[in-house]
């Protein structure tokens, strides 16, 4: 209710705010697509939180990750129906895009799937039908989602030519990811290895380091909206 709410108000007060219909939808996907980052990093979060802090310190907040997850899916299929149909004028529209608008598309409508998939799952009789076992495999899709997700807004997302932006998108999803796996290596030594804390602590850090130098070279190897405009630019004046 609270996230029917919010997307009620932000568009109210976008609409109040801007008076051309092409820049609110433009606005509006933006806005819906912020929130629904925050959603789904939250729902993301509260595993490795969890197994840090103590699953019995965070009760309500595991209750409530069901609710978070449906949430970020709500947001992310207004994001796309308004990106796609109020910005874009409709699917058809898609064929005259840049190539690399179109990769960022598949990459935004994988995670759309995903996060739907997870949504049609989140019962109880669902679990029961599926089994434990399988339905825990299907919810582990939100990692690739997750990678899909944030392709999907490097390649054209508009704020991540702010360096602050960047700055703050590196470090948050850098604090996941250590956490994560932190949790995994954790794990993993539970079930089979069983060694000291410190040598766990040592290859979680060794793996982390090593996935944040991929993650920092990701702008230098995939080429998004800003870059190519940027390089187009400086060619010109270079003419």
């Amino acid at each position: 209710m609270f996230s029917a709410v919010l997307s009620i108000a932000v568009f109210a007060w976008l609409r109040l705010s801007i008076e051309s219909d092409q820049l609110l939808y433009i606005r509006a996907q933006q806005a819906y697509g912020f929130i629904c980052l925050g959603y789904l990093y939250i729902a993301m979060i509260i595993s490795p939180l969890g197994h840090i802090i103590g699953k019995q310190h965070m009760g309500h907040v595991n209750f409530a990750r069901r609710a978070i997850g449906v949430s970020a899916f709500y947001f992310a299929l207004l994001h796309a129906l308004i990106a796609l149909f109020g910005q874009l004028g409709g699917l058809e529209q898609i064929q005259y895009l840049p190539d690399l608008f179109k990769w960022s598309l598949l990459g935004g409508a994988f995670g759309l799937i995903v996060l739907g998939l997870m949504v049609l799952t989140s019962f109880d009789k669902a679990i029961q039908f599926m089994t434990f076992r399988k339905w825990k495999w299907l919810h582990r899709l939100v990692y690739a989602a997750g990678i899909f997700i944030i392709l999907h807004v490097w390649m054209i997302g508009t704020h991540l030519a702010y360096t602050w932006v960047q700055i703050v998108g590196f470090v948050a999803v850098g604090l996941l990811l250590g956490l994560e796996i932190l949790r995994m290596i954790s794990l993993a030594n539970k079930k089979r290895f069983h060694m000291s804390r410190s040598e766990v602590g040592g290859i979680a850090f060794t793996i982390w380091i090593v996935v944040m130098v991929l993650l920092f070279a990701m702008p230098y190897a995939i080429q998004n909206y800003h870059s190519r405009h940027t390089e187009h630019d400086h060619s010109q004046a270079v003419r």
